[in-house]
Order: structure tokens, then sequence, then C-alpha cells
């Protein structure tokens, strides 16, 4: 079965470096991206309305517009055709009352965005050994 994964991200460099690592570890993930959180709740719809799959897995950079990402998660978590999908935010900070508010609204992770580095390989290929060959995604 196809993973696809739905991210919301605004800078094309991340966008860009996210999709050259998938490419290059041959991920079996699909990316799509968006731009901001109009975008985002437009192609959820568009899935519920063509009864095509929702995405596996949402990341949400946690700087986003017109609503900040603790306002999408809080949104997706209400409607019940949503909420199911995990929510994964990525930000490059992670002060203590960010991700605590993350977390209370309903992300299922937090993850810091690694810097350009050894880190970065490491990184991801936890995150997709995580994501995509321990748990079960719902589908």
């Amino acid at each position: 079965m196809a993973r696809n994964i739905l991210m919301l991200e605004h800078d094309e460099d991340d966008r860009y470096i996210t999709q050259a690592i998938f490419d290059e570890h041959r991920y079996p993930i699909k990316l799509k991206f968006v731009n901001d959180s109009d975008e985002l709740f437009s192609y959820l719809r568009n899935c519920e309305e063509k009864k095509e799959h929702f995405p596996s897995l949402i990341l949400l950079n946690y700087h986003t517009a017109p609503s900040n990402s603790v306002e999408i998660i809080h949104t997706l978590k209400q409607r019940k055709q949503f909420s199911h999908i995990p929510v994964v935010v990525l930000s490059g900070s992670v002060a203590p009352e960010i991700v605590q508010e993350c977390y209370a609204v309903g992300a299922c992770s937090f993850i810091q965005k690694p810097a350009m580095s050894e880190e970065t390989d490491a990184k991801i290929s936890n995150f997709f050994n995580y994501w995509f060959e321990t748990v079960e995604l719902p589908t």
C-alpha cells in the first residue's frame, strides 16, 4: 500500500531538502507539499469529496499562516473525518512552551529540524523507520 505524507512547508529549500533525502534513500513514500493552512484543508476536503485516501501522516512546520500549527492541529483533531491522521510538528526551535502547546492540542510528535549535517540523515532515517516500519498507520 502506498504511504502518503502531506507536508505543510512554505520554505522551498526545506521542501527540496526533504524531497531529496526521501528520493536518495528511496523511501516508498509520496510527499505532497502545501504552502499554507488554507491549502492543507483544501487538500483534505478534496480527498474526502473524491473518496480518496487521506494522507498517512501530516507534517507541519511550526511557523505557518494564515493559521498557526496549534490552530491547525486543534481543527484537525476536532473534525471526526481528519482526527485519525497523525500530526508531527517540525520546528527550528524547541522552546518548552511551544512543545507543550503542540502536544496539548494533539500533536503526535514534535521534532526539531536538524541542522544540515550527519545528524540530518540519522534523524530522517529514524523518523522513517518509526513512522513507516514500526507503527501501523491508518489507511
